[in-house]
């Protein structure tokens, strides 16, 4: 690379924290600073476009990495979970393209989901719940987005290219339910899945029984409530997907 270029790109990084993006963090209660989107990472997002059912995944552990990477501040990414992850995708998305989103009939203010978000009494959502059935329990929370991504990292390299839309919902299904187990107790053994082997704290969950299960999805059912309540403006629903940059 010539001094040009290394001087220009110097000069771009300089730029770009000058146009630091302050987004609310609802897991820290506060703004920080990003650097501004780059078209790099723009065509990155652009470039995996969801071929199936778990694209989403794809998308996610794109945008997880570029959290990481625009971080102004001396934070804990690693503890930022899905409420923050969704405030700086739709962030990002209005400060490069725009705060409208026209669907085929319909046109959306980004805006306004932003402020839904910035604006809502979280109370202790963020805060681990202790659910139980007789002598079982579980330790649940809305899982961090490393977490997550090291989640989404091993149902990828599970999923054939060949595997068909059921196999895919179906591990989709099983990984969501992972994601926010903590620990499980029985009796007097507990065990904590996050930091477990993946196919062994699978395994422990494929293994729980359906009615323990089911307060389990009502736990989810609740936070997955609260994210579309957020992200509903006017009626219509939001989703924080790579077709947001298209």
């Amino acid at each position: 690379m010539s001094e040009d270029s290394k001087n220009i790109l110097n000069k771009l990084k300089e730029l770009n924290k000058k146009k630091s993006l302050s987004i609310f963090i609802p897991s820290l209660g506060k703004k920080v600073k990003f650097l501004p989107f780059t078209l790099k990472q723009q065509k990155d997002i652009l470039s995996k476009m969801p071929q199936d059912a778990g694209g989403l995944l794809v998308f996610n552990n794109i945008f997880n990495k570029i959290i990481t990477d625009n971080c102004d501040e001396s934070i804990d990414i690693s503890n930022l979970n899905l409420f923050d992850r969704i405030n700086i995708i739709l962030s990002y998305r209005v400060s490069t393209i725009g705060n409208i989103l026209e669907g085929e009939n319909d046109k959306t203010n980004l805006s306004k989901v932003i402020k839904n978000i910035t604006d809502y009494d979280y109370g202790d959502i963020f805060n681990e719940e202790t659910l139980s059935l007789k002598d079982i329990a579980a330790k649940l929370s809305v899982p961090s987005l490393k977490y997550d991504e090291e989640i989404n990292n091993q149902i990828s390299k599970k999923l054939s290219k060949n595997a068909s839309t059921q196999v895919i919902v179906s591990e989709l299904f099983t990984s969501e339910i992972l994601k926010y187990i903590n620990t499980v107790t029985i009796e007097d053994v507990t065990v904590n899945l996050l930091n477990m082997n993946y196919y062994d704290k699978l395994e422990i969950v494929e293994s729980l029984p359906g009615n323990f299960v089911k307060k389990i999805l009502k736990y989810i059912e609740k936070i997955k409530n609260i994210e579309n309540e957020l992200t509903t403006v006017d009626g219509i629903k939001v989703e924080a997907s790579n077709e947001l940059f298209s």
